[in-house]
């Protein structure tokens, strides 16, 4: 599956909700936009040059599980899911080094 062709519902079923939690499910839409800058920006890649990578699909459901369970205004974690950060390194073709 492309990065752009992961629909909301997908997202909805990676972070199992259910139709009782129809008020978080609006927050899904904007998770997902933020995921998906997140990995633009992260990689310097275009959306046709992630569509690309496979591997993006499953760095996207992390970010969007970790951001869908860090909504609190004060953070415990900091860190990158390690799995996606993995994956997105990988990738990265804005990486000084």
């Amino acid at each position: 599956m492309k990065l752009s062709e992961i629909t909301a519902d997908v997202v909805c079923r990676y972070l199992r909700l259910t139709d009782n939690d129809s008020e978080d499910k609006a927050l899904i839409d904007g998770i997902m936009e933020s995921a998906r800058a997140y990995i633009l920006s992260y990689t310097g890649l275009t959306n046709e040059e992630a569509d690309k990578i496979a591997d993006f699909q499953y760095a996207f459901l992390c970010l969007c599980s970790d951001m869908y369970n860090t909504r609190d205004m004060t953070v415990q974690q900091d860190k990158l899911n390690p799995i996606a950060k993995c994956i997105l390194d990988m990738h990265r073709t804005n990486c000084i080094g």
